[in-house]
């Protein structure tokens, strides 16, 4: 009894099929595939840029973010005074400027 192959006969064995057609349809599918594992790998490198510069941003970055923090806390809190602070401009006119003394 004979033993099977370890490998099947390629297709390109086959009568009536051109062995440059099997060839140049073999190097079409590899490089296919290369594209697309190229591809795969290059959003997933750009994917983990844009996480780790996120997760860890730049120490000047760090500090711009910090001061914005900071800038929003303190708008966000309460003023320990209780009259009201003129938070106008110096070129600003009051809202009444219109109105005389008298009225």
């Amino acid at each position: 009894m004979q033993t099977p192959p370890a490998f099947p006969a390629r297709p390109g064995s086959a009568p009536g099929i051109p062995h440059q057609w099997v060839e140049a349809s073999d190097w079409f599918v590899l490089f296919t595939l290369g594209t697309l594992l190229f591809l795969v790998g290059a959003f997933a490198i750009w994917a983990w840029l844009i996480w780790r510069r996120t997760t860890r941003p730049e120490p000047h970055v760090r500090l711009l973010m910090e001061l914005e923090d900071e800038e929003q806390r303190a708008r966000h809190q309460p003023h320990a005074s209780s009259e009201e602070e003129d938070t106008s401009e110096p070129w600003e006119r009051p809202a009444d400027w219109w109105r005389k003394d008298g009225d």
